[in-house]
């Protein structure tokens, strides 16, 4: 017998878990790692942003100033005030600039103290312009303190200071972003290829898995049928025993009626002749005192006899050899038969059968004889029908009650009568249907096919 694989699958359902886990896990591990990269990317480019803002302000914050100089100058040459539009303009464009890189994360103090020196000199500037229009005098010109000319320097130097410490950041912030793409394209390289051997690791599992199926489905169908093979076997060799007893309970039910009618009736009928001449020759005077008991031994002697061929009838009936199936089958429904407890029997035979062996017709008297016996013992029937019809191909026996009736698919052990019908039905290669329902009665059909019966 081929020994199953038992731990073959859990050990490879088991390994596939883990590793559905893994990919489970490394799947989740990516996915972190690509949010990751992803803020990372976001963040770097919102302080580009950021940074680009900055250097945006402080170019405009120095064209603005200078636009305004310039106007201002031509103002003070031409004496013409459309000169000083880009001044009257520039004014709130500046208070707009210097707020928002005020607003600006600069991110240290030095910084934050560099933008506001450049806003005090933004502002003193301006308010130079503004005297330098109300005098009329040139941009140049100095109001007591410091020239213009240097505050436009200092603030030239500011921004420039501030411009080039930015794009310093901004340098710095393009180099992290360049660092962060190069570990994101090592991070997704390892991950995918854990991912991509993760997924080979699964198909050679499946694979394996496959196949260790097929190899178990081949097993089992070999077993199974090594298996059926056995129990048909069994199952033979048990008809084939159930097939040699019931012919050798039939040929012993012969021979033991063939004794009682040969040898006991004999033995019966010579001495119920010798009581009846002893009972004639004996005197009356001597017989008279005697005349009870030889009457009532004449009478048992009959009993005896009656029994006798009662027996004999039920161990092999005679009218099934001498007048056929039909008027065997007819004598079951006779009085004294033991049908008063089955109630009426009504009989549905035909007129001539065709010609049937011994065996085929003995199987269908005993089928029909183990039914009416179920019936007296257990049915509680008031009406039983009895049928017996030649078809196309087949003899029909039908026995139908209703009695209590009772469920077929109920396993009952003890139904010998039911199992010795089905098995005689089965000797004869016929069909045997069984409709039974509790309190509705039962139907029992028996099919022979005239083929068997002819063999």
């Amino acid at each position: 017998m081929p020994r199953l694989p038992s731990r073959l699958p859990r050990a490879s359902t088991l390994l596939l878990l883990v590793v559905l886990v893994l990919g489970f896990v490394l799947g989740a591990v990516w996915l972190m790692a690509a949010q990751h990269h992803a803020e990372t990317s976001r963040d770097a480019l919102q302080k580009l942003q950021q940074q680009s803002s900055r250097v945006a302000h402080l170019d405009s914050l120095l064209v603005h100033l200078l636009d305004a100089e310039s106007g201002v100058r031509g103002f003070i040459l031409t004496g013409d005030p459309a000169h000083l539009a880009p001044y009257r303009d520039g004014s709130a464009d500046i208070d707009i600039t210097l707020a928002a890189l005020r607003a600006e994360s600069w991110p240290d103090a030095a910084q934050r103290n560099t933008v506001e020196q450049l806003a005090t000199r933004v502002e003193t500037r301006w308010a130079l312009l503004a005297r330098a229009i109300e005098r009329s005098a040139g941009p140049e010109t100095d109001d007591g303190t410091e020239s213009g000319k240097q505050i436009t320097h200092d603030i030239r130097a500011l921004i420039e200071t501030l411009r080039s410490q930015t794009m310093e950041q901004i340098h710095d912030t393009i180099l992290a972003s360049f660092h962060n793409l190069g570990d994101a394209r090592r991070t997704n390289t390892v991950l995918g290829m854990g991912v991509l051997v993760l997924l080979a690791t699964i198909i050679v599992l499946l694979y394996r898995q496959d196949r260790l199926s097929e190899r178990l489905e081949m097993l089992l169908q070999s077993e199974n049928e090594r298996l059926q093979s056995v129990v048909e076997m069994r199952t033979a060799a048990l008809s084939n025993l159930a097939t040699y007893l019931t012919n050798t309970r039939e040929a012993e039910k012969e021979r033991l009626a063939r004794e009682l009618h040969d040898e006991l009736g004999s033995l019966l009928t010579a001495a119920k002749m010798d009581a009846a001449w002893i009972a004639r020759k004996l005197p009356d005077e001597a017989i008279a005192p005697l005349r009870e008991r030889f009457d009532r031994l004449l009478d048992t002697l009959g009993q005896i006899i009656a029994i006798k061929r009662r027996v004999v009838a039920d161990l092999r009936p005679p009218l099934l050899s001498d007048l056929g199936l039909v008027e065997a089958l007819r004598s079951l429904a006779q009085p004294g038969t033991g049908d008063e407890d089955g109630g009426r029997i009504e009989l549905d035979l035909p007129d001539t059968l065709p010609d049937l062996p011994a065996p085929v017709s003995l199987a269908l008297y005993r089928i029909a004889q183990e039914a009416l016996t179920n019936i007296r013992r257990h049915a509680q029937a008031t009406h039983v029908r009895l049928s017996l019809a030649a078809e196309a191909d087949r003899i029909v026996l039908k026995v139908e009650d209703n009695g209590t009736g009772f469920d077929p698919s109920v396993r009952q052990p003890m139904r010998h009568g039911l199992t010795g019908i089905a098995h005689r039905v089965q000797m004869l290669a016929g069909q045997l249907d069984i409709d039974s329902r509790p309190g509705r009665g039962t139907r029992i059909v028996a099919r022979i096919p005239l083929a068997a019966a002819e063999r």
